[in-house]
């Protein structure tokens, strides 16, 4: 079936209710390798009970409608499509036990041009149960080759300059081998990152890392680097993907400083001198 643009642009996605546990919490921030040190004190209230810090991260696995793209309605091929970019904006902090609702909607659906691609942008804005909102979610998904069907312009979820300068901060944080099948039970299934028959369809040797799990080892960094173990410090986080991590590589994060605003940064693979995060974007709250 082809891609079915006008399914896309007006995906009916269910509302999605969710309320976190102490375990969820607990595991999201070990999937994503925190607490790799067990007796890093500023790393253990991630994955400790006691004194409970939530990952901010955690906030794009949360009321999530699922793997919606695999929808045959779609007509998205599943072995030409690649996260793009995310961001999260957070208005108040992640809570534990609270009855949380989600509404996903597609924002746009921008044609980059027949036989070049397209692009799906999706917002979810997640409120508590007196409608306070309490973190919206972005993120945009490429479909190669499904472009020319004449959709809308948008804006990139993330502006973020690099300067031509040595950056202020440097942070390596090592992935494991199995972390891709870790991170997959917070509700992102996707064959693609466990099945080696489904990676070598999409033109990679193994399944990959999830980009939302790169996207999190980020926040780890920048959590380390500039905000000293503080998740209240971040505002909004946002990152533009530009290639894959494979399970058991080593994720730099570079960092320059912006004032008191916040920082920009990107991350690149230490063993293949790869970039994957292009650009990102803390701003402080």
């Amino acid at each position: 079936m082809p891609f079915n643009h006008e399914a896309v642009a007006n995906w009916p996605f269910p509302m999605v209710t969710q309320t976190l546990s102490e375990k969820d919490c607990l595991f999201y921030a070990l999937s994503v390798g925190m607490g790799r040190d067990p007796l890093d004190e500023k790393e253990l209230p991630f994955v400790f009970e006691r004194h409970l810090r939530v990952m901010p991260t955690m906030a794009a696995v949360i009321c999530t409608p699922g793997h919606w793209v695999a929808d045959p309605r779609s007509g998205i091929d599943q072995t030409r499509i690649f996260h793009g970019e995310q961001s999260i904006e957070f208005h108040a902090p992640i809570p534990v036990g609270v009855k949380l609702t989600g509404q996903s909607r597609v924002s746009h659906l921008i044609d980059k041009g027949p036989g070049k691609g397209a692009l799906i942008v999706v917002e979810c804005p997640v409120q508590d149960e007196a409608g306070n909102t309490l973190w919206t979610v972005r993120r945009s998904a490429f479909l190669a080759g499904e472009g020319g069907f004449g959709g809308s312009n948008g804006a990139p979820l993330v502006e973020a300059a690099i300067p031509d300068r040595a950056p202020d901060h440097v942070c390596d944080l090592p992935t494991t081998g199995q972390q891709a099948l870790l991170y997959r039970l917070n509700d992102d299934m996707f064959d693609f990152h466990a099945d080696p028959a489904v990676a070598r369809k999409s033109g990679f040797h193994q399944p990959i890392l999830h980009g939302l799990c790169t996207y999190a080892v980020a926040c780890h960094a920048l959590l380390k680097s500039v905000c000293n173990y503080d998740e209240t410090r971040i505002g909004r986080l946002g990152v533009r993907f530009s290639s894959p991590v494979f399970p058991g590589e080593t994720i730099r994060t570079e960092i320059w400083e912006d004032g008191e605003k916040g920082v920009n940064f990107r991350c690149r693979v230490v063993e293949r001198d790869v970039i994957v995060i292009g650009s990102g974007r803390l701003d402080f709250k």
